[in-house]
């Protein structure tokens, strides 16, 4: 079950590329098709049907998805990162109405769950963070998608988007680990 995941999750960081490379021959409704069932198998796999907050993401991405199947159009197509983040900032962002943030619930899948009240504080505020960053990246590929070359845009959703998390990942465990160390 683990390969099935990951083959999902490396098509689905791949699929600008795919895009780019297949949309004259297998046209936006094939790749339309193609994206809303890795979608799919992405939340059956994880088992996530069970979290409502899924179903924001199904209903935005899944229906952007098969409205560019049945218009059969690229620009919507283009549309699907901008979808993507702007459903994972929803995550984020509905779970601070919560009595724990998505990131503290990320940390209780690893053991924990007796959080001091200052580590209650970081989580809190570093899923705002991600929130903000989740929406920005939305922002720029909606612009990529709307104003920019196909090849821009598969740059950018491809991997300059990948690269901004990643290197705002890393910086987080960086900040994490003198943050533990500050408060142990």
């Amino acid at each position: 079950m683990l390969l099935v995941f990951i083959a999902i999750a490396a098509a689905t960081a791949v699929y600008p590329f795919i895009i780019y490379s297949n949309l004259q021959a297998w046209g936006p409704a094939t790749l339309a098709l193609g994206l809303f069932v890795l979608l799919l198998a992405r939340v059956l796999v994880r088992g996530s049907f069970r979290q409502p907050e899924q179903y924001l993401q199904l209903i935005l991405v899944g229906g952007l998805c098969m409205l560019a199947a049945l218009l059969q159009s690229e620009d919507l197509l283009r549309y699907y990162p901008v979808a993507m983040s702007l459903a994972f900032a929803a995550f984020f962002a509905s779970s601070l109405a919560a009595e724990t943030s998505l990131i503290e619930r990320f940390a209780s899948m690893r053991g924990q769950s007796d959080f001091a009240p200052h580590q209650r504080s970081y989580m809190r505020r570093l899923t705002i963070v991600w929130a903000v960053l989740l929406a920005v990246n939305a922002t720029i590929a909606a612009y990529t998608a709307c104003c920019m070359s196909l090849k821009s845009w598969t740059l950018y959703n491809g991997l300059i988007s990948y690269l901004i998390l990643g290197i705002f990942s890393l910086a987080e465990l960086i900040v994490r680990y003198y943050y533990k160390k500050k408060h142990d």
